[in-house]
């Protein structure tokens, strides 16, 4: 008959080898974290810029038309000393549409910006995370050589 007593080497080897494992998978989940940015990086510059800002301007224009319409509708019913109580509110709110805009058309750009960024960098950030994927693979096959070497039955 043979049993198996508590062997504390085995025990490490198989946590050092566990860990060693986490750390692979880390590094390919890291690898595919990267292919992915590379890929919403690509699709950002392919697509046109007047496509990417259709939304933001369509909405600061419809907010202008809409502004200067209520802005028009407050300056007939309003009384006369109202008047440029409504100019100013409207004023405001027309001011604060073009900046909203501008701020958005600045993301827009920031974002292309950093797309291209990325896309500089991919070889740098692909060869660094398989360099980590080759480190982990190789302490991974070394970490369960330990754990079949430390495994030892003992005669009862």
């Amino acid at each position: 008959m043979h049993t198996t007593s508590y062997n504390p080497a085995h025990d490490k080897a198989q946590l050092l080898a566990r860990r060693h494992e986490r750390d692979l998978h880390w590094a390919k989940e890291r690898r595919r974290q990267h292919e992915r940015e590379a890929a919403e990086a690509r699709a950002t510059l392919a697509a046109r810029p007047l496509r990417l800002a259709r939304t933001v301007l369509w909405t600061g224009g419809s907010l202008l038309a809409v502004t200067a319409a209520a802005w028009a509708v407050a300056l007939l019913t309003v009384a006369p000393s109202w008047s440029a109580a409504v100019d100013g509110a409207g004023a405001g709110v027309a001011l604060a549409v073009v900046i909203a805009v501008g701020i958005a058309l600045g993301r827009i750009r920031a974002r292309r910006a950093a797309a291209r960024a990325l896309l500089r960098s991919r070889g740098d950030r692909l060869s660094h995370t398989q360099y980590h994927i080759h480190e982990s693979v190789h302490s991974f096959i070394d970490a369960r050589v330990d754990v079949v070497n430390t495994r030892a039955s003992v005669s009862a």
